[in-house]
């Protein structure tokens, strides 16, 4: 008899063992830019808000949302935080790793067909990835909408079938102007004129304390900021103090475009060389 109660025991105490505690961890953060079927950054305005919902219950549980407007960084309009257990999950809120998990963008109560796929496997804990969406069917895949393709073949007296969208490529460079197709979506430029591209029209000293004016052609609607490297050789791309005041105080600035020319002005970093170039959101 007594075998048999130490055994029971030590069985309840396995079984206790197997059933392991669910414990909260840190979240996973999706963020990004999302954009319209013409390549321009959702604003406020367009009272837009994204969710994640489960891949297989669309229309269930909400696990977070957010409204797309500005936040602290200009290249960012959207971020979702998603709550992981360890195990289970217990909590209603939360899911486990490896969850396909959807985005989904909502405007005026109906959903949005995203590109890329909105579909991800929800990675390890803690982790911050970046996935930036357009708005649209994107029926070859390509990362660009229909819509803008089309919009654009048409534009140029090309054929806008079925056809001739899938073979614009996002790779390729259609006008040679050393843009490819897809940024040229991004910067909202035209890809098959080759005077049409984002690109600093004019570059020089202006003080001898190494104050440099740097001008460039906008887009409406784009925001855009100045970046710079020491080198070229595998750059590291930060962001530049700026200023539109010739002998005024630089800060971290980002600049809507208006269709017309911007001229800023930068002071060399320490060290013996210094790269600009213009980031477009």
């Amino acid at each position: 008899m007594k075998k048999k109660v130490i055994h029971m025991a030590v069985a309840a105490l396995c079984a206790a063992t197997a059933a392991a505690v669910s414990i909260p961890q840190s979240p996973v953060v999706t963020y990004g830019l999302v954009r319209d079927e013409y390549g321009s950054p959702l604003t406020a305005a367009s009272a837009a808000e994204m969710k994640l919902v489960k891949d297989a219950e669309p229309n269930g549980t909400v696990y977070a949302k957010t409204v797309v407007g500005p936040t602290a960084n200009p290249s960012v309009n959207y971020s979702l935080s998603l709550e992981i257990d360890s195990e289970g999950p217990t909590r209603s809120y939360a899911v486990v790793q490896g969850t396909p998990m959807r985005v989904t963008c909502i405007i005026d109560g109906v959903a949005q067909t995203l590109s890329p796929s909105p579909v991800f496997e929800t990675p390890v804990n803690g982790t911050a990835q970046r996935i930036d969406f357009a708005i649209g069917a994107d029926a070859d895949g390509d990362g660009i909408p229909d819509t803008w393709e089309m919009w654009m073949l048409l534009a140029n007296g090309r054929a806008s079938n079925a056809a001739a969208i899938a073979a614009f490529k996002p790779d390729d460079d259609a006008d040679g102007d050393g843009m490819s197709n897809y940024n040229e979506f991004l910067a909202g430029t035209d890809p098959f004129l080759s005077t049409d591209l984002l690109a600093i029209k004019s570059f020089k000293k202006v003080s001898e304390a190494g104050r440099f004016e740097i001008k460039f052609t906008t887009v409406p609607d784009i925001t855009y900021r100045i970046v710079t490297t020491a080198s070229l050789d595998k750059p590291t791309w930060m962001p530049c103090a700026t200023t539109k005041i010739i002998d005024g105080g630089t800060k971290y600035e980002t600049y809507k475009g208006n269709g017309r020319d911007i001229t800023i002005y930068v002071d060399a970093p320490d060290g013996d060389s210094a790269f600009f170039r213009i980031a477009a959101n």
